[in-house]
Parts: structure tokens; sequence; C-alpha cells
């Protein structure tokens, strides 16, 4: 058997539902290139490959009708050969670079398992550059004795670059404000372009419209969240209420969407009769609005943002602090449902749930295969501390509608209620595991310590009396996923870290730890959508120690609450404050499905209820010293 070649991901036996909406669903249950192979016909290499390289020679040796992936060879030291007659030299653009159709599948295997780490530097710079050409690493294999390593690649639905090279919206030169008496410059905030709204557009209509076959829309993945439906119609509705609150202009029609959309539920896990305020939605399902009523409604909200765009490109709206807040709340909230509405749905992947459009299958076999390769830690545990720590920054809501501040946003980074402001925390010396806790690490505790007192995970599944690991492909057998983290929640963690003589990190501890050693999508972690599963940390072997923890968000101990000079937001009124309830914990970093510009902030705070099992959350350990 051909570990390169993808089967199917999915098992069930669920009808295949026809598609509600014009050509803008998929009408299979399984992913557009399910059956693929991932040998590919063609294999380039070139000594100096650009992104803008790259992706011309993408397009001319790819037939996305035939074929969808590429073979990509770099260096990693020294150059490779080409004499031995199986190469061909050709040219694009003025720049020399080689071909081969000559099958490199046997040359390959032999070195299948040997591990290559994303995170390693000059790794981590291919990455970069198979990602600014809007592709994507299927899998890396090492080649030419480790000399080289063979990217099989493909264009998948959609991308995110870096922060690094994600440019802020400009307002013209020449319609520069005046702020403080100091002429503005160009901007480098994070207020969000029109093309970065197009990426996640693209990201927000492939889970939604692709992934969700028809006959789910009515259904809960989760009990404790809203049916399907909820969410595709609650990301517009959301934004056409802030421009409202922002610029004004009344509701997009249908305007009983503010009633029913405006806000999702987070019920407590022990009492989910008890809620914080949210909308009140119909109870049939014959009485919601249809799916193609509410893709009317979202492509006229979408044409309101545009034209929000097109009028501070000209100068018709000057960009204020609060346009510029709305234009940041609305872009991230959207992408904090991506993720949301992916972890709901995983619940069904392999029994409803399409795998993700546009992505290939991973090759489970060969990366298991690799992952099982790993090295260890090169220390049992890292010590850090004692030090101070700065949580936050300085990005208070309340004065954006001053006179005094009303312009003022050249270089500030708008972010949530919570975040603000900077403050100072002192910490004491402790030591801490290198990388999360493990699902082969959790499975042996559940055995032992654990029998009878946690429960299994959410992210596994029991089939035919094994266990698995959910992913949005379908279960995978627990062997494949042994060394990635555990996604479960606070109190299964913190029981798990109790027998092992420590505790979960309190949230200046954990900042310390991934501001010193966490790498982001640039050095080659697991986040913006770079794979659609976790991967095994790397954290503590080579690099000074850093690397990546896997693309999981880490749970603290740490209970969400007020804290000093936190202003509540009035864009979104109660976004924190409501869960000021002793219930939810802070937790940090981000998952795979994480958007740069939220993974790529160090003050971003999520949080969730310290018994909620379904988010993509894990642990690592921390021992007082």
């Amino acid at each position: 058997m051909n570990p390169f070649s993808s089967s199917s991901s999915s098992s069930s036996s669920t009808p295949n539902s026809g598609c509600l909406t014009p050509s803008s669903r998929a009408t299979s249950p399984s992913s557009e290139k399910e059956g693929s192979t991932l040998s590919p016909s063609t294999y380039v290499y070139t000594a100096h490959a650009s992104p803008e390289f790259l992706t011309a020679v993408f397009d001319k040796h790819v037939d996305s009708e035939i074929e969808h992936v590429l073979g990509v060879i770099f260096d990693n030291e020294g150059t490779l050969s080409v004499d031995d007659g199986h190469w061909h030299q050709e040219e694009l653009a003025g720049d020399t670079y080689y071909t081969t159709s000559f099958p490199l599948t046997a040359d390959i295997l032999s070195d299948a398992s040997v591990y290559i780490p994303a995170t390693e530097p000059s790794q981590a710079r291919h990455l970069l550059t198979i990602n600014l050409a809007s592709l994507r690493s299927i899998v890396a294999l090492p080649f030419d004795s480790g000399k080289s390593t063979l990217y099989i690649v493909e264009r998948p639905s959609f991308t995110f670059p870096p922060l690094s090279k994600t440019p802020c919206f400009q307002v013209p030169a020449h319609l520069a404000t005046v702020s403080s008496c100091k002429e503005q410059q160009r901007l480098q905030g994070n207020i969000p372009t029109l093309e970065e709204w197009d990426r996640l557009w693209a990201a927000w209509d492939m889970v939604t419209l692709q992934m969700i076959p028809s006959y789910m829309l009515h259904q809960k993945p989760i009990d404790l969240r809203h049916k399907c439906l909820f969410y595709i119609g609650h990301i517009p509705t959301f934004l056409d209420m802030l421009l409202h609150k922002s610029i004004g202009g009344g509701p997009s029609e249908p305007a009983y969407f503010w009633k029913i959309f405006e806000r999702g539920i987070d019920p407590h896990v022990d009492d989910p009769d008890h809620c914080h305020n949210h909308s009140e939605v119909p109870e049939k399902d014959e009485d919601w609005p249809t799916i193609e009523t509410i893709i009317t409604f979202r492509d006229n909200v979408r044409r309101r943002l545009k034209n929000l765009y097109g009028d501070l490109e000209t100068g018709k709206r000057v960009l204020t602090r609060n346009i510029a807040r709305t234009l940041v709340m609305t872009y991230e909230h959207e992408g904090w449902h991506i993720e949301t509405l992916l972890y709901m749905l995983l619940q069904r992947a392999g029994s409803g749930t399409r795998p993700p459009y546009g992505f290939t299958q991973p090759a489970w076999s060969v990366l298991s295969s690799q992952w099982s390769h790993i090295p260890l830690p090169e220390t049992p545990k890292v010590t850090l501390g004692p030090c101070n720590v700065v949580l936050g920054h300085n990005d208070s809501e309340a004065l954006d509608k001053l006179p005094s501040h009303e312009h003022d946003v050249h270089d500030h980074v708008f972010g949530w209620d919570n975040e603000s402001p900077a403050r100072t925390v002192h910490v004491k010396q402790f030591k801490a595991e290198w990388r999360p806790i493990t699902n082969g690490e959790f499975k042996e505790f559940m055995e032992e310590k654990g029998q009878g007192v946690i429960a299994m995970p959410k992210s596994w599944v029991e089939e035919d009396g094994e266990i698995k690991v959910r992913t949005m492909f379908g279960p995978v057998p627990l062997a494949y996923a042994t060394s990635w983290p555990v996604l479960t929640s606070y109190d299964d963690l913190s029981y798990y870290a109790k027998c092992k003589g420590g505790r979960l990190p309190t949230e200046p501890e954990l900042r310390i730890f991934l501001d010193t050693y966490d790498v982001g999508l640039e050095e080659g972690a697991n986040v913006g959508f770079r794979h659609w599963h976790p991967t095994p940390a790397t954290a503590g072997h080579a690099n000074g120690g850093k690397g990546s923890n896997g693309g999981i968000w880490e749970w603290t101990s740490t209970m969400l609450d007020t804290h000093e000079e936190l202003a509540p937001t009035d864009l979104f009124t109660g976004y924190s404050t409501d869960f000021f309830d002793s219930k939810h914990q802070v937790v940090l970093g981000a998952s795979y499905a994480t958007i740069p510009r939220l993974a790529g902030r160090r003050t971003v705070r999520n949080f969730y209820q310290h018994n909620y099992p379904y988010p993509w959350v894990g642990a690592r350990v921390v021992y007082d010293l």
C-alpha cells in the first residue's frame, strides 16, 4: 500500500444532502480532493525560490483539473545535484529551475519516518515561502540524505500570512489627519484591510457553506450551543449592528435579524437554564429564516462594510478610533467564531460534518511515523522566574470619543476590553513542563489514577471498542495522535496535574513561558490553519528551547475577572463582564484554527468555563519551588 494515497475520510452512512445555496456548497460529504495522490507527477527545484516564483511555477505545472499537488525541493545545506539525467532545465520569467517527473517515491519513503521539525529555522523559512505563495505544505520529507527537504504542496481554499507580512489598512497620505498636533505617518496598528476581510470570508464561507450539510443546519452538534444556522446569521448581524453603532444608518433588511441573531449563548455547564443575556430565537425549525435569506443579508452587510472602506479611502469619512475599533472588533469576532463553530462541528466529523473543502486529507501513516521520532526535551522541566511580567496593553475604549483622542489611531493596537490596561505582575520562581500533556499521557492516567474519576475527553470517541481522536477529517486511531496535546476540561487537567505533584499555571506564569519559548506562524507554529489538527509540541529541544505547543490554547488557573482600570466595552456590551462569574478560566496561546490577527497578539485572552470539555484547550503542568 502506498502511504501517500489518501483514502476516504468518512465512513459515515449519513445521506448526501444537496446544496442549499447556488454554487456555494460542497455536494459531496468528502473533501474535494479526497482520493487524490500525494505522489506528484512533477517535482521542481531551484536554489533561490521566492514566493512570487513559487506561485508562477505552481501555476505552470499544476493543472487543477488533473492534479492538485506539486513537489518542491528546498536546500537545507549545500546545493542539490541535478546531473543524474532525470532533471530538466527550464526557465520562467528569466529564472532557471529544474523539473523531473521521475518517481521519487521510493527514495522519499526510505527516510519518510525522519522527523522534520517545522519550527527548526531553515524549515520555518521554507514554510514561510510556501505560505506567502498562497500554498500549503501537506507533508515534508527528507531528501538527498537530509541535505534538502521535499514539500508536497497544494493551493488550498484559503491561506493566512503571518502578521509581519500582513499590512494594516492605510488612509491615503493626502487624507491623513492631524492628531495631538503631530502629523500622522503610515499606520502601523492592526486595522484590517479589505484583502484581509476577503481571506476571512473565504474561510468563513468554506466552513459554513461547504462543511455543514443542509440537514445539519437545524442541528446542535453541542447541546450547550445554538444550532448551526444561528451562527451563519449571527456573524453578519453582529457586523451590521456594530457598523450602525459606529457610523449610523439603521439595520440592513430584514431588520428582525437584530432580534434573533444578535448574541449567542454560553449557559452554565452544570446549570444550563442559567445563561447570560442573549437573543430569543425561534423554537420551531420552520420559523427560522431560510439559508438563502441569510446569505442575501450577509452579502448586503458585506457591501455596507466595503462602502465604509470606500468612504475612508476617498476622504468622505474620517478614520476615528471608534471606526478603527469597530473594524478590528468585527474582524476578530468573525475569527473567534470560525474556531467556535469548528470545535462544535468536530463532534460530528465523520458522522455528518464534511472535511475542509480544498484541503487534502493528511497522510496519517507517514505523519504519525514522523511524529514518533520527535526528540524528547533535553531536560524534563525548565525553571523560570523570579521576574516581573507585563500583562495587557494600553487600549481603553473609554478614550475613543474624547476630542483629545478621537483621531489617535497612529501605531495603535486595538484589542478587547479585558486586555487593557498594561499592568506589571511579579512572579516567583517556578518550574514548568516543556510541553503540554499529551493524549498518550492522559490515556495512561485515565487507566490508572484517573480511572472512575475523570471522563473520556470530548476530543476522543470510542468506535467498536477502540479509542480514536477526533479530527475534521474524521476520527483517527489514538496511535496516530498519541503525541498530540490532549484537549479537555480545566477540571480534568487540573486533577491530572495535582496527581503529578504539580498544578496548572497562573496567567502570568504561562505568559512568561510563552513569551520566552513559544514561536509564531512565521517561525513554524501550527496556527492560522497550517494544519487542520493539532501536532506534537516541539519546545525544549534545540533552537534555544523554542518551539510550538502543537496548535492549542492552554488553560490557566486564573479566573476571568475585573482588574484595576478595566473599561468595559460599549461596542460589545457584556463581552467580558457577563463572564465575571467565578466559572470561567483565562486561556492563552492559539489553536491551529486561530487566525493570525488573534494568534499573533500576545495580549489576547480567551476564556472558557472550567468544566467545559469541547474547546481546543490543553494544559502544561508547573511546579512550585
